[in-house]
């Protein structure tokens, strides 16, 4: 390998472990957003709080990172299922809840602040030299926290697609979210499905905030660096698909980190919205493809 063709395979494959981070943190936003017709965004608050409780549990108790887990993620299961059942109880209606997210994401930054200081903390040098030391694969090198990553967004997407279409749970879903209304005249029950769908949300933050801790430094506007990709991640993927956001999201990092070796970094997060505007500006061109197709074939038929 030249050295510019290894820097260039050593930034993709950085993209590939960034991305499976962002994919997971994609995943509960995409899930809401998707089948409950929420944007929720306070779900990567919840992410960052899952981090910073992580790193609180890791430093203050000697906890592993992985044993903090049987903590967090019940714990976020009922924060979640908490707030969507204060969203059924005043009736908010789907703007009503994304101004009431949105607001909850500014909150939690200014409570995360007063809680843990706006400072820089880092998880580094808590951890064992099994996780930091990064290891040679031919000529790449990769760090065990990134193997992480992978296989937390390969468990939670895969778990979540296998709900999705290999369960009773998840066909219902699928028929709530085509209609509610005739869903649940058949015997769906719409709240309860939409409680733990939320639930089920938050915890996959509690475990993308784990990834978070060991990946990064953590600071309270954490979340405004991420909310670009995390977004266009989960329209690009398709909303409600979690293999759909995580690829997205691998392809938007490969892209940026790509981009990086030879354009100003700081317009990297340009790339995301352009392809997310080239995206939606095409899908009429591809509609009319389609029906043009359909109408053909039907034709023929």
């Amino acid at each position: 390998m030249s050295v510019s063709t290894l820097a260039l395979a050593q930034t993709l494959l950085n993209g590939v472990f960034l991305g499976c981070l962002f994919g997971t943190i994609a995943l509960g936003l995409t899930m809401k957003w998707g089948h409950l017709g929420v944007p929720d965004f306070f779900h990567l608050s919840l992410t960052l709080l899952g981090a910073y409780l992580t790193y609180t549990l890791v430093t203050e108790l000697l906890w592993s990172p992985f044993l903090t887990l049987v903590v967090t993620i019940p714990v976020f299961f009922l924060l979640g299922v908490a707030v969507q059942w204060f969203f059924h109880i005043i009736k908010a209606e789907a703007f009503t809840s994304l101004l009431l997210t949105f607001a909850l994401f500014i909150v939690t930054e200014s409570v995360v602040s007063m809680i843990w200081s706006p400072d820089l903390l880092s998880l580094r040098r808590w951890l064992s030299d099994d996780l930091t030391q990064s290891a040679k694969v031919g000529d790449l090198s990769v760090a065990p926290i990134d193997l992480v990553a992978l296989v937390v967004a390969l468990l939670l997407v895969g778990a979540s697609a296998y709900a999705l279409h290999r369960t009773r749970w998840g066909r219902a879903v699928q028929a709530m979210r085509q209609d509610g209304q005739v869903a649940e005249a058949f015997g769906v029950q719409i709240v309860p499905i939409a409680l733990v769908m939320s639930g089920l949300a938050a915890g996959s933050a509690a475990a993308a905030g784990m990834v978070v801790a060991l990946k990064m430094p953590l600071t309270p506007g954490l979340p405004l660096h991420w909310i670009g990709v995390v977004v266009v991640a989960s329209l690009l993927g398709g909303l409600g698909r979690p293999l759909g956001a995580l690829v997205a999201a691998i392809m938007l990092m490969m892209i940026q980190n790509a981009w990086s070796l030879w354009f100003p970094p700081q317009w990297a997060p340009a790339v995301t919205f352009g392809l997310l505007f080239a995206f939606l500006a095409l899908q009429p061109v591809v509609r009319m493809v389609r029906d043009r197709f359909t109408s053909g074939v039907a034709r023929v038929a």
